[in-house]
């Protein structure tokens, strides 16, 4: 838990010093943990559905790391590999891992009902936390530098320097709330308590003005409407039990959390949503770089090499360029 509450402080952990000691980190409790399977041994694997896919392409990738001779380019010596880049992909299969592993320590250890609430509350807190640092950080920031000296105004949001990953941790822990809540996991009288725990969440994701984290937000939403009207122990009044009444309610509901929504945003957000499609059907000064052109680019590479990607090198219109291509 302790790993887990301090991993996302410092940018949203994107520094590769930082990623290097998570997974330091990960290793280092996989070994006590090894240790103490020696007293309680392991009857089962739980998660193995999920672990053994991980585990696949921490594989995959590391394999592609794997030397195939050598080559000189340049008068050097170069690293002759399936991947173009074959120290970051090893990097990343260092990363996927050690996420595979602490997803495997936590199916051991978070095995009771009162540790699955701890890791629940953990993750609530961290994301109530970076909310109101970023509420905070919006409000008053003027110059480079808040609490983090790397923080620039008006990029990222709250810790992190990517807004959308800001946005990521905010609506998986506003479905985390959300998810208790339906579920019965909070007594009546505390609801409200934790639904004021839930607004600096949602607030601080309408302001990061992710559209991806809005439209994830939104669904969350919506299934959780669902459950409440589909399920039997929640309490409806009369009326409502009539199929038309509960799709008015829905979609009265989906319009207040819309309005709602863009009113907080203002019009940084309305403009935001209104370039989205900008920003797929047009052509930007850049060539091949609109999101068109980068997906059109990434299914074809993939139709070509669907498993790994041969890194060769270009000849032709390509001769004189430095480096592998």
């Amino acid at each position: 838990m302790g790993l887990i509450v301090i991993t996302p402080i410092p940018y949203g952990t994107v520094e590769p010093w930082w990623k290097a000691a998570f997974v330091c980190a990960v290793f280092a409790i996989c070994i006590v943990a090894l240790i103490e399977s020696l007293k309680n041994p392991l009857k089962r694997l739980e998660g193995a559905s999920v672990l053994l896919p991980m585990l696949a392409l921490s594989l995959l990738a590391f394999l592609q790391t794997l030397s195939l001779g050598s080559r000189t380019e340049a008068d050097l010596s170069v690293w002759n590999t399936i991947s173009a880049d074959p120290y970051q992909t090893r990097f990343f299969a260092l990363q996927m891992l050690a996420l595979t592993v602490l997803l495997a320590l936590l199916y051991r250890y978070a095995s009771t009902e009162g540790r699955v609430r701890v890791l629940v509350y953990t993750v609530l807190a961290i994301a109530v936390a970076s909310a109101v640092f970023g509420i905070m950080r919006q409000t008053t920031q003027q110059e480079t530098g808040f609490l983090l000296p790397l923080l620039k105004k008006n990029q990222g949001y709250g810790q992190f320097i990517n807004k959308n990953h800001f946005a990521y941790l905010m609506e998986m822990a506003f479905g985390l709330g959300l998810g208790i809540i339906l579920g019965g996991g909070v007594a009546r009288e505390r609801v409200m308590i934790y639904l004021a725990l839930l607004f600096p969440v949602w607030t601080g994701l309408v302001l990061a003005n992710s559209r991806g984290g809005i439209l994830a937000m939104l669904a969350q939403v919506v299934v959780a409407v669902l459950l409440i009207i589909s399920r039997g122990d929640y309490q409806l009044p009369r009326i409502a039990q009539s199929p038309m009444i509960r799709v008015v309610l829905l979609v009265v509901l989906i319009a207040g959390i819309l309005f709602g929504t863009f009113w907080v945003g203002g019009d940084r957000l309305a403009s935001n949503f209104e370039n989205a499609s900008a920003e797929i059907a047009t052509t930007p000064t850049r060539a091949g770089a609109s999101r068109n052109e980068i997906w059109r680019a990434t299914l074809r590479m993939f139709a070509a090499h669907p498993i790994v990607w041969k890194n060769r090198r270009r000849t032709g219109s390509m001769r004189g360029r430095s480096g592998p291509v």
